[in-house]
């Protein structure tokens, strides 16, 4: 965790945050990127910007919006492109920092289902569905593994990289990707991205029939943190693709010179997907 993350998490203390809401306020605007005012909520810090509300579970001073959408943009609107009423199936959903734009993006009579599994991001989720009135967005507390049952998630909080089947995690309920979706009642998913730190090896066992409604998929495979972290387990994307091209799906191919856009796994689904396929997909198919 960076310095200045930890002097914000002790500085975060009952009896101390009356004194921090408006350092923190007055720090952000100081960055000039947005943030109009940042103040406290239920456990969950709450970040009022131009474009609109973020929840974060300590005060993010640095925060832009902006950029945060670019990057949403050039992470999973490379194979896919929204349109009205789409639906789309985000697993690994974070504190909703795709939530906002695919919201947006399917408008009001599309439907976005934010699946997250650690219980403090998942109520940073549900402030942000909340607070921006994403009336198309439902949140699912849940994490996705390969059967039904409990799973334990680490407790860090660097929560990007919280992931399952940690020895002295948090317990929370496991679902199969087809037992959600059916739970869910959804008969089609014109996109469906996955990003859960290496646990897509499990997810993987349980969603053969959700790929047959789904017409397009990115899942984010972190082959290229294997090295640097010294765990294997990461290694997925020739597990994931290999999984993929059996269950029917046509392969795309990034090669995009970042190694987490070129770690991501993309294909669609020559049997039900429509024209309104991306360009990529037409020029890169194989």
């Amino acid at each position: 965790m960076p310095a200045l993350d930890r002097v914000k998490a002790l500085l975060d203390r009952k009896g101390i945050r009356n004194v921090l809401v408006p350092i923190t306020s007055r720090l952000a605007r100081s960055h000039d990127k947005g943030v109009k005012r940042i103040f406290y909520d239920d456990g969950i810090w709450m970040h009022a910007t131009a474009k609109g509300y973020f929840a974060y579970h300590q005060p993010y001073v640095g925060l832009d919006m902006i950029k945060m959408e670019e990057a949403a943009r050039e992470n999973f609107f490379w194979g896919y492109r929204p349109r009205e009423e789409d639906v789309v199936v985000d697993i690994g959903a974070g504190v909703g920092e795709e939530a906002l734009i695919f919201s947006r993006a399917v408008g009001p009579r599309g439907k976005v289902v934010c699946v997250e599994a650690h219980p403090r991001t998942y109520r940073c989720l549900q402030k942000l569905v909340e607070y921006n009135d994403l009336e198309n967005v439902v949140c699912m507390h849940r994490a996705v593994a390969g059967n039904n049952g409990s799973a334990l998630i680490e407790d860090s909080r660097a929560y990007l990289g919280n992931r399952l089947n940690s020895p002295k995690g948090i317990a929370v309920r496991a679902v199969t990707v087809d037992a959600l979706v059916e739970e869910l009642g959804l008969e089609r998913i014109h996109f469906l991205k996955m990003n859960i730190e290496g646990a897509e090896r499990l997810a993987i066992l349980g969603m053969g029939e959700t790929l047959k409604r789904t017409e397009v998929l990115c899942i984010s495979c972190h082959d290229f943190l294997a090295s640097k972290a010294g765990d294997d387990s990461l290694r997925t994307k020739d597990e994931i693709t290999q999984f993929i091209r059996q269950n029917g799906m046509t392969m795309l191919e990034r090669g995009d010179p970042k190694p987490y856009l070129r770690d991501q796994v993309w294909a669609w689904n020559p049997e039900i997907a429509r024209d309104y396929r991306a360009p990529e997909m037409a020029a890169r198919s194989a």
